[in-house]
């Protein structure tokens, strides 16, 4: 059983501020899920973030597009070819702060341009779904109003702030992981906003993961019967 959290009248004040934005939010989230943003919708991916810099405007911070380098993918078919990457997203708040935060999230989804699932619907009273509604639309939504209370405490000139959203998550971060690790090595506390565990606990740490491409070519033969023929 958790104890009860005492919160001195500012804090009050800023958590009653986000309370008012709670239908805002719903349907800001709507609105971006209705954006189809896979991972490789170059025009979708724009479209987003558009809709960040409108959003995180708000906040009056340092507003700025970073182009990633491309990679090199093989595809199916063992084609070699250059991957391009749209830019993140990136907001900053008071570089000189001391106390460094960044906080990190992805636009991009995993659903393509021609996926079936590209609208919300309300499952219940209070359960929404759709194309990136949790992973990470909604998550990135939580994240700009948790700075927007910030910025309503009487804490903020202490706490310099980085956002960094990142188009490209879902298919390893292949262009924005360099940024991403030369931003975290700056700070004091790394953040994202991904969806909570199904208990509502935070993960505090995630395993990493490698990709590696082996291209061979050859002649199809039966393993068993005819190797000799491949």
């Amino acid at each position: 059983m958790q104890d009860k959290l005492d919160l001195n009248p500012d804090e009050r004040a800023v958590l009653d501020w986000i309370d008012s934005r709670a239908d805002h939010m719903i349907d800001t989230v709507k609105a971006w899920s209705a954006i189809n943003s896979g991972s490789r919708n170059a025009d979708g991916l724009e479209r987003m973030r558009a809709c960040l810099e409108d959003a995180f405007g708000e906040l009056g911070g340092e507003i700025s597009a970073i182009d990633l380098p491309p990679t090199t993918i093989v595809d199916p078919d063992g084609t070699v070819r250059e991957q391009a990457f749209t830019p993140s997203f990136h907001c900053r708040l008071r570089p000189q702060a001391p106390i460094r935060i960044v906080m990190t999230g992805h636009h991009d989804t995993v659903f393509p341009a021609d996926s079936h699932f590209q609208s919300t619907e309300l499952w219940d009273a209070d359960t929404l779904n759709g194309p990136g509604v949790a992973d990470m639309k909604g998550g990135i939504l939580v994240m700009l109003h948790g700075l927007l209370g910030l910025e309503r405490s009487p804490w903020k000139d202490e706490i310099g702030v980085d956002v960094l959203i990142s188009p490209d998550e879902e298919i390893g971060s292949l262009g924005s992981g360099p940024i991403l690790a030369d931003l975290g090595a700056g700070a004091d506390i790394g953040m994202t906003y991904e969806p909570a565990l199904a208990d509502g606990s935070l993960a505090g740490a995630r395993k990493g993961s490698g990709n590696w491409s082996l291209k061979v070519s050859g002649r199809a033969a039966h393993a068993g019967r005819e190797h000799h023929l491949g």
